[in-house]
């Protein structure tokens, strides 16, 4: 049975019934099938289906953490089996939320790979709320986030993060030295990601900012620009965009306040055997995880 709640997992991931056939090695009208008789089983419908493919009905929505944890259970039981009979397979997913510590995970991938080949190991990068919820639901097993106040997750701490402000290198407040609060609820804001659960919409939450919000963007690429061409300003995490280059200077924000990073995965009960050697691994490389960014950024 489990195959059809994976092959429902993909159909609701993908999109389409042939997006989940694709990834699984299925024929479209084997998928169509499997969600048939998964229906039938379940008594309910669990994909509404349109032009525009597939989307999860609110009954399954409902089924959803029951049925990753069947999916995450019966992966973990495949594993372990394995590994009593010496053999060290399975499907790793590592994510982060900072471009910055991109090229620390590929080398540690590479490592890892070079130790463990027949594991899989899957990249995603998400924001931090999105990502920490991911690794909850288990679609996920270890990600580099700021931090969030999540029971069922353990966390190593990497370092601390300010949050600063982007402005016009022509703007009063290069002067100043500083941007405070209050500001981003007069000057024209340009907010990068939004409706999403970002740090810099903690910040406003927590300093009670209503900010005023002219722009949005769906990248820091496009918050840069709009902030070199003179006609707002941001907030975000020094590290996710501490040198945005010419046009833009990155100014202290008052009052401080520093976000926690740091790499978040279940606890070790949870954890796959595959799971358990990376995360073994990045505890062992943790160390000179922010080392190496540092140098990055002094490159």
């Amino acid at each position: 049975m489990d195959d059809k709640y994976r092959a429902l997992l993909a159909a609701i991931e993908k999109g389409s019934i042939s997006g989940a056939a694709e990834e699984l090695g299925y024929t479209p009208s084997g998928v169509s099938k499997m969600m048939a008789a998964l229906e039938s089983e379940l008594g309910l419908t669990l994909l509404r289906r349109g032009k525009n493919g597939v989307q999860p009905t609110a009954e399954c929505c409902r089924m959803l953490p029951a049925i990753r944890n069947i999916v995450f259970y019966s992966d973990l039981c495949e594993q372990t089996a394995a590994e009593i009979r010496g053999l060290h397979t399975g499907c790793v997913t590592i994510g982060t939320s900072y471009n910055a510590y991109n090229q620390w995970i590929s080398d540690v991938v590479a490592s890892f790979s070079r130790k463990y080949p027949g594991i899989e190991i899957r990249m995603l990068h998400r924001n931090s709320t999105e990502l920490s919820e991911i690794i909850l639901d288990h679609r996920a097993d270890i990600g580099i986030v700021s931090r969030r106040d999540y029971s069922g997750l353990d966390w190593i701490p990497i370092r601390e993060d300010p949050m600063v402000a982007w402005v016009p290198d022509g703007s009063p407040f290069v002067e100043k030295g500083y941007v405070p609060a209050e500001a981003f609820s007069k000057e024209p804001y340009i907010q990068p990601y939004p409706d999403e659960d970002t740090d810099s919409a903690r910040y406003f939450r927590h300093h009670r900012i209503k900010a005023d919000v002219k722009y949005t963007v769906e990248d820091i690429y496009g918050a840069r620009c709009l902030v070199r061409a003179g006609i707002g300003i941001t907030l975000m995490n020094r590290l996710t965009g501490d040198d945005p280059g010419s046009g833009v200077t990155v100014l202290p924000v008052r009052p401080e306040e520093n976000v926690e990073i740091g790499v978040i995965m279940p606890k070790a009960e949870e954890l796959s055997p595959a799971a358990r050697r990376l995360v073994e691994f990045v505890r062992e490389k943790v160390g000179e995880m922010d080392e190496s960014v540092r140098e990055d950024e002094n490159a």
